[in-house]
């Protein structure tokens, strides 16, 4: 039988039933197969090279040609099968490591793919394909020196291949090397001109640096020759959003909707341009839509009580402030959202009450604490002096950040940033891992966190940081946020290149309202993790939170 197990294939090879075996036979069939592989007959080629295995069971070399023929036809757990088979009889053929590395790959276990081209590569095997593979895992693992000098030795064994040139572009936009990044994607453009991502790709490292111009006809050039990219759309509405093309940004957040429609993040995007426009009943429109499409979350909510309220609808917005609070009662935002409703409806008692519980949840809530003063000052006879009322602003729903783990999550509208936002991120499509922001530094831990007491080093086994980091999500999961930061501190001073890590401590930052620290960790996980959807969708997120719009869109697009 073609399927039967190899082991068993192995035990017979004692068995005296191969005594009358033949190799001629095996041999002449081997050789056909060769034929009809070279000629493309991959059907013939199977059964040829299946044939040759059942006159002699004991040759790798049928095993080997009989995967790459199911590797090349994508039936990959077989080829799986037949490159472990090869392996086994020929332990130290490195052509079978790398193949079997390849299928390993394409089974999704990099681990695995890893040792089987290492041990290719100490046997001496030296071919670009092998050592751009293995620099597509470092890659994905992170491990970005790793990939770099993989790329690099394999561009130099083949230098008219594009895609590791670009690969490599990618890399160093992971590390924030943005000026070797626009140097590649120029090269790889160079070499293959209709090579859309890497537009996309360039069109991202150009935004980085503020280039938006550019990076709009990187974006331009994608879309004339494939109009129904919905990211290319999305990016391009991100960059004219930090130009202040309003109007542009509108038609093409409306353009990647119509392909996309159910991403409620698109509609509450294009809300954002709306709202800029005094455009209120049409942003109200999109925020109901989003509501529909993400009916549990509270951003969503947010976003649509704030229409309600600046179109004087208060009833309809404090339920929706209210509905918040319901879906995620930890949210600060929201209790200030709705106490900042009843400040300027006049109802100081119950806008004293919420105020004070967004203060709890978050102390540095500085909005909220001003707010809260006003509060009770109307409420201390006598008042001082009249207390000017918040802006009308303050009634909006402030951006918050949507739940990592759940679908891109809708965007209210942003509060202003208290500093100029930072370049729009495109995001480029990348066949083995997308681009991601520049690179910051990691988030420092907070003075005012403190730390569980310590037990005695001589009375405690040493906790590993994989085991930190399961209590820290674990903690985070029960919202004990402080508590969650001290044990992710402990894994990620254990372990500095642990991208889970970091990526939770910045989520439970994220919970905390520390948006800088937040986002610090998120770019950390990003550099260490590039192709790491998670950590994008929770920086789309913190950028949102901060009011950087466009650079939320870039990595929400980015994230999916």
């Amino acid at each position: 039988m073609h399927r039967c197990c190899f082991l068993l294939l192995l035990s017979l090879t004692a068995h005296p039933v191969f005594a009358d075996s033949s190799p001629k036979q095996a041999q002449k069939a081997y050789q056909d197969g060769l034929r009809y592989e070279q000629t493309n007959q991959w059907k013939e080629a199977e059964r040829a090279f299946t044939q040759a295995i059942e006159y002699d069971p004991r040759i790798g070399q049928y095993y080997f040609h009989r995967a790459r023929v199911e590797y090349t036809v994508t039936d990959y757990s077989h080829a799986l099968e037949d490159a472990d088979a090869a392996v086994h009889l020929e332990p130290n053929r490195a052509e079978s490591l790398q193949l079997r590395g390849d299928a390993y790959l394409k089974t999704k276990d990099p681990r695995k793919a890893l040792a089987d081209y290492d041990r290719a590569i100490m046997l001496g095997l030296d071919n670009a394909a092998l050592y751009n593979s293995r620099a597509g895992i470092h890659a994905s693992l992170g491990e970005n020196e790793q990939a770099l000098a993989d790329y690099t030795h394999g561009i130099k064994l083949r230098l008219d291949d594009a895609e590791p040139i670009k690969a490599r572009g990618n890399v160093y936009a992971a590390l924030g090397r943005f000026s070797e990044a626009l140097d590649d994607y120029d090269q790889c453009i160079n070499l293959k001109p209709d090579y859309l991502d890497a537009y996309l790709d360039r069109g991202f490292a150009r935004g980085q640096t503020g280039d938006f111009r550019r990076a709009i006809d990187d974006f331009n050039h994608v879309l004339g020759a494939r109009p129904r990219d919905a990211k290319a759309y999305t990016l391009r509405g991100a960059a004219y959003l930090k130009l202040d093309e309003d109007d542009k940004a509108i038609a093409d957040f409306s353009e990647a909707i119509k392909i996309t429609p159910r991403d409620s993040y698109l509609y509450l995007a294009r809300a954002v341009a709306l709202v800029k426009q005094g455009r209120d009943k049409d942003a109200l429109e999109d925020r109901e839509q989003a509501v529909r499409l993400s009916p549990k979350t509270a951003e969503a909510y947010l976003a649509r009580g704030g229409s309600y309220h600046q179109l004087g609808m208060h009833d309809k917005g404090l339920a929706d402030r209210t509905k918040a609070i319901e879906l995620d009662p930890n949210l600060p935002e929201a209790w200030f959202a709705r106490g900042s409703a009843y400040f300027l409806l006049g109802d100081f008692a119950k806008a004293r009450d919420d105020l004070a519980q967004a203060v709890q949840l978050r102390p540095d809530y500085a909005e909220a604490k001003d707010v809260l003063q006003r509060a009770e000052a109307k409420l201390s006879p006598p008042a001082p002096e009249p207390a000017a009322p918040p802006p009308a602003e303050a009634v909006q729903a402030r951006t918050l950040p949507p739940e990592p783990v759940n679908p891109p999550a809708a965007q209210p509208e942003p509060a202003p940033p208290a500093a100029a936002p930072a370049p729009i991120t495109p995001i480029a499509t990348a066949p083995a891992k997308p681009v991601p922001a520049p690179k910051a530094a990691a988030a420092p831990r907070p003075a005012d966190i403190p730390k569980p007491a310590a037990a005695p080093a001589a009375s405690q086994p040493a906790i590993s940081a994989a085991e930190h980091d399961r209590r820290g999500r674990a903690l985070t999961d029960t919202g004990k946020y402080q508590e969650a930061v001290a044990e992710l501190d402990e894994a990620v001073r254990l372990e500095p290149g642990l991208a889970r890590a970091f990526n939770a401590r910045g989520y439970a930052y994220l919970r905390m309202r520390n948006y800088e620290r937040a986002l610090a960790d998120f770019n950390e996980a990003i550099r260490l993790m590039p192709n790491y959807p998670n950590a994008y969708r929770n920086r789309a997120a913190t950028r949102r939170a901060m009011g950087d719009a466009a650079g939320a869109a870039a990595d929400q697009a980015k994230a999916q």
